[in-house]
C-alpha cells in the first residue's frame, strides 16, 4: 500500500511554519542576549552587591534558555532547507550553527570554571578575571553572529521558495 503524497498546500504550510519558528527563535535568542547585557550593566552600575549575587544566577538560567532557542533555530532552519529552501537558507544555517557552538560549549568550558572560582571566593583572582574576559568575548561574538543572522533573514526571506513539486521526487512510476 502506497502512502499518499503530501500536497503542495501541506509543504507550503510546513515551509511557512519552519520560517516562523526560525524568526521567533532568533528574535528571542538575540533579544535575550541584548537584554542580559543591558540589565546586568545597569544593575552593576546601580547596585553592585546585588549584581554580584544576581549575575551568576541570570547567566546560568540564560545558558539553558539559549540552548533551547539554539536547538529550535537549528531545527527550524534545517526544516526550511529540506522543505524547499535555497543557498541563502544554508548561509543562515551556517550563522546559526556558529552561534550555537559557544552556546553549547561555554557552559562546560567557561561557566563551570567561573562558578567554581566564585564559590571558592576567588572572584578577584587573575584566573577568574581571565575567564570572565573570555566569557565576555564569547558572548559578544555570539551576539554579533546573531546580529549578522538577523540582518541575513530579510535577504533570505526575499528569495522565492522552491516550489514543493521541485523538492519532492516524482512517484508516478
Amino acid at each position: 500500500m502506497t502512502q499518499p503524497r503530501p500536497g503542495p498546500y501541506n509543504i507550503e504550510m510546513l515551509q511557512k511554519l519552519a520560517v516562523r519558528l526560525v524568526c521567533i527563535a532568533w528574535a528571542l535568542w538575540f533579544g535575550g542576549l541584548a537584554s542580559l547585557f543591558l540589565f546586568l550593566t545597569r544593575l552593576f552600575a546601580v547596585d553592585r552587591p546585588t549584581a554580584l549575587k544576581a549575575a551568576p544566577i541570570l547567566f546560568l538560567i540564560f545558558e539553558r534558555y539559549q540552548l533551547l532557542l539554539a536547538a529550535a533555530t537549528l531545527l527550524g532552519v534545517v526544516a526550511w532547507r529540506i522543505l524547499g529552501g535555497s543557498v541563502r537558507v544554508t548561509v543562515l544555517f551556517c550563522l546559526f550553527a556558529a552561534a550555537s557552538l559557544p552556546a553549547a560549549l561555554s557552559p562546560m568550558l567557561i561557566t563551570s570554571r567561573l562558578d567554581q572560582l566564585r564559590l571558592e571566593g576567588q572572584s578577584s583572582s587573575p584566573q577568574f578575571k581571565k575567564l570572565h574576559g573570555i566569557s565576555m568575548m564569547i558572548y559578544s561574538g555570539q551576539t554579533l553572529i546573531l546580529l549578522a543572522a538577523g540582518l541575513t533573514l530579510p535577504w533570505t526571506l526575499r528569495e522565492k521558495m522552491i516550489p514543493p513539486s521541485a523538492t519532492l521526487p516524482d512517484q508516478t512510476a
